[in-house]
């Protein structure tokens, strides 16, 4: 490490001795002044960057756009002038020590831009300089106009290559995949970077499960505050991200003040959540006995008892109690939101603070029939809120950032956010005690009753009311700050530093009160009370040095180092045998408890150096070395080189001219990342427990917890991408194309050893090898532009091939997924879906198939369960003179496989399918015959899906009526969610998934399905 840190001190000293010096071109210089406007409308542009060509010296215009830019050198210098969603324009003004110089600019509005300025490890780079793709969500400019309630919703179908997966319960948090999955033992999760500081993201953030939905981090996150968020896609890319960044980094930009006169921004949103989804019907056939002692009698009487002649066929029961209103826990939910935003400053100091609070309620509520029950059953008046509506999110967030000028050389910016939070999560999905197992997963029959006599009204096994009398319930208190300081000591020199911190307090409480829930599950009280800190601290230290070195050569040398420090503390208590009235741990009868911390640190250093040739070519190369404590104490760091260029090659004299053709540029870059192991997969430790000595009480013990591995090191994930940008026809068309080729090496694998060498079964070795491959295309085009009608869509696809290449000598393949569904084989995807393909034969013609008419064949691959291609459509409708504005969102995934499990449920052990009894189609048969066989394939679907994702109208109201509210603009959102969908699937919902994780691979096992949303709000600015 520290011959790294001197050969980085080393190359800056030679970059300083290579330039020319800084001071021999330096004269009085001057002052140049100015107004930024829109070419086409002549309205100021306020943040629009001014910089001085070939140094880090620039201001940004204010609010009337406006710009004030002290140079220091005298004589011609061109002016670099900028802003998202604007062509780029360079303009040469002559500088002298007189009166300031004078240079107004008109931009053109482009859809659009290389000259867009986007954030990487280094600073702000444009995005012509990059050798990679990189996504830009303006979110500011969308969520006032298509509001949206997490970060799930945000960033689903908006950047080619990334998938959302969300949960449909209210507050289940959302799973985001860039490019695919490429580990097996370790997270897909990508790196989340919000104002330069890395913050905990991930999902599955519980401690205590419900059965499947959890709560995602970054959905903590609230989309008002954001100003724009850049996808960063993969290892080419995240290079000088470091350990981790493999998955890719999502940037993210929070709101800032703007110079000039306070404005306020005032929001309210209502809306209702509803469940447009037809759930499963449920079969129960009634016979009469033909033999034995009970013949005669009133028995279930499936096929194969027809077929062996043991009961004659007398009535068919179908249905469920999603269908009876009276039993279902359906109901309508709502939610609101509130929020008020002020920012403001001078050209030395500029602020923004914004609160908002938001409440929204799921649809599930319990039936008033099992209310009216639980009244009587216990002597009360009412039943608990939290039992009636079970699903619930109440959530404040605050934000305050300042941006100070400190000196002509120093800024400061402070960032500073907190959120509240408080949910709700009923007993669901892959839970035998579950609301929608207590739903789908019995028998169709109103004629049962629990062992208490209480009907059971077609519930599974327990009354409804008892399933939502356990209560589990999350709150957490949310920190993440920073301050970044950028110092310019001399004009071709930046420095910067920022140092922040992620920091939640998270409490997680489950609990039974006294005689309440399914019987024979914690009746006697019960109560899990666990309390965790998560803690992820960021220190991020660089200086870029940005020289002119001849007329024709830019050079730009960037050197920096980062510290990232992730610590997780929990606290875990339970108590089981509550009396009557009693809620906490300490009036348990038996109470246990536990403790665990887990610390993690990341060192990196990185280089990067890049040639600007006239403005043309850019070449990029870059180093970044890492070391972390994760790591096998036998080795000591890793590095990761980058390499690349970006060419505009329809600017090269030689290249034939085109009236229609604006822009051609190609990229190309080779880049590494890695995965961090887990916390203490390297490490050999022992594990506590309490031993019983002969004649004494328990005493202390220890047992071999795991082998450790003391060279283990990273996953290595190296990629390859290249691709072209085309602007055509005055930027109305522009076109992405990108292919990439992601190799990872160094795969962690679970590989299992003989227990006889230390009664431990396995451990983690570097041995497995993936690669993920496909192609990615964004489409803009501006069909119509006039004053008073707009026109244009975002086209974005992509394709994915994902493969396991080894698992390492010795290895057989891996099973994962419910019941094995999922076998890792090399040659095949992560994940995929495997099964016994079968045939089947009514030899008799009587209608019922058997065992023995059923043909297996052997274990084969049928089909990856991530998507592997998809395309979203978004166009933009605006009429009235722009002030109606109409927008929409269609994607579509397909080329993947889903596990129907609720059905395959039904049919096993749920004996509730249509499949078992007379009557059904053979193929449903089938189905249920090869179910009873362990053979599930019947049950693998087609998950291909096109959904209506959103539609949202907004509407500027008339100056005259804002006014009369004192306000400058007043705008109204009509905005749906989920309005349709279009799938061969036939379960729920192609979406429906079981949990956040890679290993159900997006199985469908009675989960709730997605929501469909109705907001309004209204937009009020002063």
């Amino acid at each position: 490490m520290r011959r790294l840190v001197t050969s980085v001190l080393a190359a800056v000293a030679a970059v300083g001795v290579a330039l020319p010096s800084a001071l021999t071109a330096q004269g009085a210089g001057g002052t140049v002044v100015g107004r930024v406007t829109d070419a086409a409308t002549g309205q100021p542009i306020q943040q629009a960057r001014v910089l001085v060509q070939g140094t880090q010296n620039g201001a940004l215009t204010a609010e009337n756009g406006r710009y004030s830019l002290r140079v220091t050198t005298s004589g011609a210098v061109v002016l670099e002038v900028s802003r998202i969603g604007y062509e780029a324009k360079r303009v040469t003004v002559t500088v002298s020590g007189t009166a300031p110089i004078t240079q107004d600019v008109a931009l053109s509005q482009a859809a659009f831009s290389l000259s867009a300025v986007v954030t990487t490890v280094t600073g702000q780079q444009r995005k012509v300089e990059l050798a990679n793709t990189t996504t830009q969500i303006a979110v500011a400019e969308k969520v006032a106009e298509l509001p949206v309630s997490n970060m799930g919703q945000l960033l689903s179908g908006r950047a080619a290559g990334v998938q959302v997966t969300s949960g449909g319960a209210t507050g289940s948090g959302s799973r985001i995949r860039i490019r695919g999955q490429a580990s097996l033992s370790l997270s897909n999760d990508p790196v989340v970077i919000i104002d330069g500081v890395r913050m905990t993201a991930n999902a599955g953030s519980s401690s205590i499960g419900v059965g499947g939905s959890t709560p995602s981090r970054l959905d903590d996150l609230n989309p008002e505050e954001i100003e724009n968020i850049e996808v960063v896609k993969g290892p080419s890319a995240a290079t000088l991200y470091g350990t981790e960044a493999a998955n890719g980094v999502i940037n993210i930009t929070t709101k800032r003040g703007k110079a000039g006169k306070t404005r306020w921004n005032v929001y309210t949103e209502n809306g209702r959540i509803t469940d447009p989804n037809t759930y499963p019907l449920m079969y129960y056939g009634w016979g009469t006995q033909l033999s034995g002692a009970t013949a005669g009698s009133r028995v279930r009487c499936p096929a194969i008892s027809i077929a062996a002649s043991l009961c004659r066929a007398d009535s068919l029961r179908v249905g469920n109690a999603f269908l009876i209103d009276s039993l279902s826990p359906v109901d309508q939910g709502a939610r609101q939101q509130y929020g008020m935003q002020v920012s403001g400053g001078t050209d030395r100091v500029q602020y923004f603070v914004s609160g908002e609070t938001e409440v929204e309620t799921g649809v599930y509520r319990m039936p008033e029939i099992e209310i009216n029950r639980l009244k009587t059953e216990r002597g009360v008046s009412s039943i608990p809120s939290s039992q009636v509506r079970p699903n619930a999110l109440d959530r404040n967030s605050l934000r305050a950032n300042i941006t100070a000028q400190l000196s002509s050389k120093a800024t400061l910016q402070v960032s500073s956010g907190f959120i509240n939070s408080r949910q709700r999560l009923p007993q669901n999905e892959d839970n035998g005690n579950g609301l929608m197992v207590g739903m789908l997963g019995g028998e169709w029959r109103e004629d049962l009753r629990d062992s208490r006599g209480i009907p059971l009204l077609g519930y599974r096994a327990f009354p409804m009311g008892d399933i939502l009398s356990r209560t589990t319930s999350q709150s957490i208190n949310r920190f993440i700050n920073s301050v970044q300081v950028q110092y310019n000591p001399i004009s071709w020199l930046t420095t910067r530093a920022i140092v922040g911190s992620d920091f939640t307090a998270r409490s997680d409480v489950g609990i039974n009160l006294f005689e309440q829930g399914p019987l024979g599950v914690n009746r006697a009280g019960q109560v899990s009370a666990n309390r965790a800190e998560i803690n992820q601290q960021t220190v991020d230290l660089g200086g870029t040095a940005n020289k002119q070195v001849f007329s024709w050569l830019n050079s730009k040398t960037s050197v920096g180092m980062q510290y990232i420090r992730n610590a997780f503390a929990q606290s875990e208590g339970t108590g089981q045998g509550l009396p009557p009235g009693a809620t906490t741990t300490s009036a348990g009868a038996i109470r246990n408890a536990s403790q665990s911390f887990d610390e993690r640190r990341t060192l990196g250093y990185y280089v990067e150096q890049v040639f600007n040739v006239n403005e043309k070519l850019f070449i990029t190369a870059g180093l970044r070395r890492d070391a972390a404590s994760a790591f096998g104490k036998e080795f000591r760091a890793v590095n990761y080189p980058k390499i690349g260029a970006s060419w505009v090659v329809s600017d090269q004299g030689f290249f034939p001219a085109y009236s229609w053709l604006n822009t051609l540029r190609l990229r190309a870059t080779y880049g590494a990342s890695g995965q961090i192991p887990g916390t203490t997969d390297a490490l050999r430790f022992f594990s506590p427990f309490p031993t019983t000595i002969s004649g004494t009480a328990d005493q202390p013990g220890v047992t071999l917890g795991a082998l450790g591995n003391a060279t283990l090191r990273p996953e290595y994930s190296a990629e390859t991408e290249a691709g072209f940008d085309l602007t055509m026809f005055d930027g109305k068309s522009n076109f992405e194309f990108t292919y990439y080729d992601k190799n990872t090496t160094d795969a962690l694998i679970d590989r299992r050893v003989a227990p006889s060498l230390a009664g431990v079964t396995s451990r983690f070795q570097n041995i497995g090898n993936t690669r993920n491959t496909g192609l990615e295309l964004v489409y803009n085009q501006k069909v119509i532009s006039t004053d008073n009608l707009g026109l244009d869509f975002v086209l974005t696809g992509s394709t994915l091939r994902n493969e396991l290449i080894t698992l390492g000598e010795g290895v057989s393949p891996i099973p994962t997924g419910n019941r094995n569904t999922q076998l890792n084989t090399p040659g095949f995807p992560l994940f995929g879906l495997w099964g016994r393909p079968y045939t089947f034969n009514d030899a008799n013609g009587d209608g019922i198939l058997v065992a023995s008419e059923m043909t297996y064949g052997d274990n084969t691959f049928i089909g990856a369960t991530l998507p592997t291609r998809e395309l979203a459509f978004t166009p933009t409708l605006e009429l009235f003179g722009r002030k109606l504005r109409i927008s929409g969102q269609m994607d579509s995934r397909w080329g993947m496989k889903k596990l129907n499990n609720t059905k395959r449920h039904q049919c096993q052990g749920g004996i509730s399918c249509q499949g078992l009894y007379a009557g059904a189609p053979l193929e449903e048969q089938a189905k249920a015959v090869a179910a009873a066989a362990s053979v599930f394939t019947g049950f693998y679907e087609d998950g291909s899906f096109t959904r209506f994702r959103e539609l949202s109208l907004s509407y500027q109201m008339p100056n005259a009526w804002a006014k009369a509210l004192k306000a400058e603009r007043w705008n109204l959102v009509l905005t749906g969610r989920n309005l349709g969908v279009w799938t061969p699937f036939t379960g729920v919902d192609p979406e429906t998934t079981v949990g956040n994780g890679d290993q159900r691979g997006n199985e469908e096992f009675f989960s709730t399905p997605p929501m469909r949303y109705w907001t309004f709000r209204m937009n009020f600015n002063f």
